[in-house]
């Protein structure tokens, strides 16, 4: 069972770069997509 049924989330430029110090860092994109996705799938609503 969810603790928060909807979800806003906030992504920035900063935690999207990783390790890189520029730009998007694509392995840290698709782990953020992966756990956005579980979280759909277990029935949160993310805004």
């Amino acid at each position: 069972m969810l603790k928060y049924k909807r979800i806003l989330l906030k992504l920035s430029g900063e935690s999207l770069m990783g390790e890189q110090g520029y730009g998007i860092d694509g392995d840290v994109l698709n782990k953020f997509a992966i756990e956005v996705k579980e979280c759909q799938e277990l029935g949160a609503e993310i805004a």
